[in-house]
């Protein structure tokens, strides 16, 4: 099954579009696996994500991460911390870069819980040089995963919106990617 990039107009309706759930924590003994959602789309302008977690008292090494790529030799990376911290990276042959984008936080209570999280634009043009153009279209594919991770010795946890490797220590390898398809929406 692939996850949906919707299309929306120039100020989209982040409400209307699915979240998807990451939920599968396959190291987990206990029963400390927090929820956490994604949502994605493009506008006529940016790629837009939104990752959020439901945690009372998050970790400061809690973490929030995706990761987009069209065949695994150039990724668009995107990570976020609970204390409003975020990074929007791109990586490929020629090295790691920076990419212009803007954030915003995501935090508050709602009736699932207290949760943390961010929105992340990411200019359509510098995406579509990580992603290709033709990916970033309706019918286009692209293939990723989003985590919520912490090494934090009281609450550690590893968990993915795609089954990820993380046993073998691979969970950002090909094989622990799923298909993301952008749709209009």
């Amino acid at each position: 099954m692939a996850y949906l990039i919707c299309t929306q107009p120039v100020n989209p309706r982040m409400d209307a579009l699915p979240a998807y759930k990451i939920i599968h924590y396959p190291l987990e003994k206990r029963d400390y696996k927090p929820f956490a959602q994604v949502k994605l789309c493009l506008t006529p302008q940016e790629l837009v994500v939104q990752m959020w977690a439901f945690e009372m008292l998050p970790r400061p090494e809690s973490n929030l991460q995706g990761l987009l790529t069209a065949d695994g030799s150039r990724r668009l990376w995107l990570r976020a911390w609970p204390d409003g911290r975020w990074e929007c990276t791109a990586d490929g042959p020629e090295g790691s870069r920076k990419l212009d984008a803007i954030a915003h936080t995501l935090d508050g209570e709602d009736l699932q819980g207290i949760y943390w999280g961010m929105s992340i634009r990411v200019p359509l043009r510098q995406a579509q040089q990580v992603l290709g153009a033709e990916n970033l279209r309706p019918g286009g594919h692209l293939l990723g995963n989003f985590y919520k991770l912490s090494d934090n010795r009281d609450k550690p946890h590893k968990g993915s919106l795609y089954p990820a490797d993380f046993a073998g220590e691979r969970p950002y390898a090909l094989p622990s990617l799923g298909q993301f398809q952008v749709v209009n929406y």
